[in-house]
């Protein structure tokens, strides 16, 4: 079978050294398009040759006749000549047209000229974009016609679906300005990202099923990677003289990287070096990736855990399993309990109280009153009661002990007093003996109490979780056959992604609370507005505002406030909703 049958590829004469010229004088039988990546774009428009020598190419186009060699004119990613050409700044892009035709006349054996322009922008540098392409494909055919103009476009997955912010390339814009484009679909991963593959089966998959629908099938080359990246775990890459962690290796290299011939420390003279082992590779059969981890002892990924406890959560995304967390939680604990009892089971009342069989809601001037008894043995014992406030304010409680008298009065907004339930110590070194516990009305209605707890040692600091692990870094066997160690021990890394931050939850109101529409929090500034009330589970039932016009809130303690709101139109309406600021409005227009 002759297995290059219909086939056809595109490289590029580009590193210069004598593998590259080995290969080409070996293996050019198996190449079609060769882009000699000799030819740099200068701000002005003018090429300079600054790659290969062009001269050594002689060669290889005399022992390979059938190779097609394009002129690779590149801008080396400087984003600032891309613009210049673009906009045609002080005549760059004439005198890079102009420039175009003299490289052709200058090498008259070439196929035709190779664009790689990066950097471009986004989807506002479109329209500039596509002009200067209809203008260089113009000119090479109004040279001659039979030359040919390939485009190096990135990889995209739709209009604007850029990865890497080069949304200037309209794939279906281009296609009539090209003989055949390469698309660069590698570089998902790179020196400054995170370690992963540099073109993933996913990313591939997303390119190329849009690039076949908007451009000729015929003229495109898929993009892929000849090279790959070792990443360093670095204590700050700058201590080292770099601005990333990656560095590129040809597959050779990373073969050499396998078989124990490089490590780490050698290439910074640190002595004693790093031991040189052979590494184990993989190979990621669903992105078809291979990969590695030298100098790495023993590694587990978020789910390996062998103990967790909550808020963290188990999250995967494109297979990759790790551990994440969204909020802090009060992690409450109190020792050994000696008295444990629900609000509800009180003893004696008065005033506005609403025993829900649950939980007690204190109204005006309500209070609850409870006994309790502690014996020899439990000395120096913590009174701690948990409390729900419905909003951040709503936060005043009175708690009397015997004679003793607690005054909750919040100010901190924090996150056990936003309409979470929570514990708090209100007394501590307990007596033994008979006592009597109250809980009253402060001047705030609407509080919630659950239940009480007199306890050993009550302690309420705040948690994001925590999860364990087991590790087991051992000694492995060098390219001699010894066991060794690592030149300084061994290091305990840790890979975290911190997400920019969210606004705080400050106020959080559901229409849920007997008192609603308070003038302190509200203000009509026009039409009506109620409050609806499902009466179908009871107290603090499914509820929602009805109105129409203009309801402000009327707190001004905040600047940068993030407002948020959940609506629902019905089919007869008509008009705007949605949450403004001042004169902004975002809204779903229902017309």
């Amino acid at each position: 079978m002759d297995y290059l049958k219909g086939k056809k590829n595109y490289v590029w004469a580009y590193m210069g050294n004598a593998r590259m010229w080995q290969a080409l004088n070996n293996y050019g039988d198996r190449l079609l398009y060769v882009g000699v990546f000799s030819f740099e774009i200068a701000i002005d428009g003018t090429i300079s040759e600054t790659g290969i020598d062009v001269s050594m190419i002689t060669q290889y186009r005399n022992k390979w006749p059938h190779i097609k060699w394009n002129l690779t004119c590149m801008n080396h990613g400087y984003s600032e000549r891309f613009t210049a050409l673009r906009n045609n700044t002080n005549g760059a892009r004439d005198t890079f047209l102009s420039e175009l035709v003299r490289i052709m006349n200058k090498y008259p054996w070439c196929n035709g000229v190779d664009i790689d322009l990066e950097k471009g922008g986004g989807y506002e540098n479109r329209a500039s974009a596509n002009t200067l392409f209809q203008l260089i494909y113009q000119t090479v055919k109004n040279y001659n016609p039979a030359k040919e103009v390939n485009i190096c476009l990135p990889g995209m997955t739709g209009v604007q679906g850029s990865v890497g912010g080069e949304n200037w390339c309209v794939y279906a814009e281009l296609n009539p300005y090209c003989d055949t484009a390469t698309i660069m679909s590698y570089g998902m991963a790179w020196a400054g990202s995170a370690p992963g593959p540099v073109s993933p089966r996913f990313w591939l998959d997303g390119v190329y099923n849009y690039a076949v629908t908007v451009m000729n099938p015929s003229k495109l080359f898929m993009g892929l990677p000849g090279y790959g990246w070792n990443w360093r775990i670095d204590h700050n890459p700058g201590e080292f003289g770099n601005a990333y962690r990656g560095e590129s290796h040809t597959y050779y290299a990373i073969k050499n990287w396998m078989i124990g011939v490089y490590n780490y420390t050698d290439d910074y003279g640190i002595v004693p070096p790093q031991p040189y082992i052979p590494w184990i590779g993989y190979y990621d059969w669903y992105e078809n990736w291979p990969w590695a981890l030298p100098h790495v002892y023993d590694y587990a990924t978020g789910w390996d855990y062998t103990a967790m406890r909550g808020p963290i959560a188990q999250e995967d995304y494109n297979r990759h399993n790790f551990l994440t967390c969204y909020k802090k939680v009060q992690n409450a604990t109190f020792g050994d309990v000696y008295v444990d009892k629900l609000a509800f089971l009180y003893e004696a009342s008065s005033g506005t109280v609403n025993n829900s069989g649950n939980d007690v809601i204190l109204g005006l001037n309500g209070s609850v009153t409870y006994s309790f008894t502690t014996t020899t043995g439990q000395e120096n014992a913590d009174l701690a009661l948990s409390f729900l406030f419905s909003f951040w304010d709503k936060n005043r409680v009175r708690i009397t002990l015997d004679a003793s008298v607690y005054q909750i009065n919040e100010t901190r907004l924090y996150w056990p007093y936003w309409r979470y339930t929570f514990w708090i110590k209100c007394f501590g070194n307990i007596a033994p003996g008979q006592h009597i516990l109250t809980v009253a009305y402060d001047g705030v209605e609407g509080i919630v109490f659950r239940e009480f707890k007199v306890c050993s040692a009550f302690s309420g600091a705040p948690t994001a979780g925590e999860a364990s692990f087991s590790l087991a870094p051992r000694s492995f066997k060098d390219v001699n056959g010894n066991m060794v160690d690592p030149n300084k021990g061994f290091i305990l890394t840790n890979e975290v992604l911190r997400r920019d931050p969210d606004s705080a939850l400050i106020w959080y109101e559901d229409f849920q609370d007997s008192v609603t529409l308070q003038d302190i929090y509200w203000t009509t500034l026009s039409g009506s507005w109620s409050v609806w009330h499902s009466d179908e589970f009871g107290n603090r039932s499914y509820s929602m505002l009805e109105g129409n016009g203009q309801l402000a809130w009327k707190y001004a303690g905040f600047g940068n406030q993030h407002i948020r709101c959940r609506v629902a139109m019905k089919q007869s309406s008509s008009g705007r909703a949605g949450v403004f600021v001042g004169s902004l409005f975002l809204c779903v227009n229902f017309d």
